[in-house]
């Protein structure tokens, strides 16, 4: 049997997910989601139009229009804004034992899946994703019904390269797994046979 350790590790040795180079997202994504928020605020701009002329009055028509165009524009302007910087903070790497994506504008978020916990890989199109050549991959680890991880914006060579990486890693720890399980169980079986044995005599 090997000796236990457990020795103490000195924490400004460790190495430093932040020192990792991240990869930035396909610049074409930045067009995916300027075209789906796009949607959203003609919608938008329908929604107000059609509220403000069920309840104005035809006599202020003209200077309330002002203001709702007005405050429909800056939402707009700021919106997009909004998404430009969103979209230039969000960053992944592909490293040996896990998958980073780090992402936040006014609070960064950086989640880091290992590889031993991965158990489903998914690779998914949309429409304009698809029209592009982006596609994105979901991480699914234990315990869980929706992914841990999903980075949106890849292309779709990247993801597929992406997918079939780690997917090899995950059957390479489920082998490993098994072996360790065999040989566990061969010792076991071998220690109760002794022990028979020795009862026996």
């Amino acid at each position: 049997m090997e000796d236990f350790t457990n020795k103490t590790l000195n924490i400004s040795a460790l190495p430093k997910f932040e020192e990792t180079q991240l990869q930035p997202l396909e610049k074409k994504y930045f067009f995916v989601m300027l075209l789906q928020r796009s949607l959203f605020y003609i919608v938008l701009l329908g929604v107000f139009l059609v509220v403000y002329f069920m309840n104005a009055k035809a006599s202020f028509l003209e200077v309330k229009l002002v203001y709702l165009l007005g405050v429909w524009s800056f939402l707009v302007w700021f919106g997009i804004l909004y998404l430009r910087i969103s979209f230039t903070k969000k960053g992944f790497a592909l490293r040996e034992h896990d998958v980073i994506f780090k992402s936040g504008v006014v609070s960064e978020t950086t989640i880091i899946v290992t590889n031993n916990r991965v158990q489903h890989v998914a690779l998914h199109q949309g429409l304009l994703s698809r029209y592009f050549g982006l596609a994105s991959i979901e991480l699914f680890t234990a315990g869980g019904s929706s992914s841990d991880l999903k980075i949106n914006g890849l292309l779709l060579e990247d993801a597929k390269k992406i997918k079939e990486s780690v997917s090899e890693k995950i059957i390479e720890i489920t082998e490993e797994f098994k072996e360790e399980t065999t040989t566990n169980d061969s010792l076991i079986n071998e220690e109760l046979k002794l022990e028979v044995d020795n009862e026996t005599k």
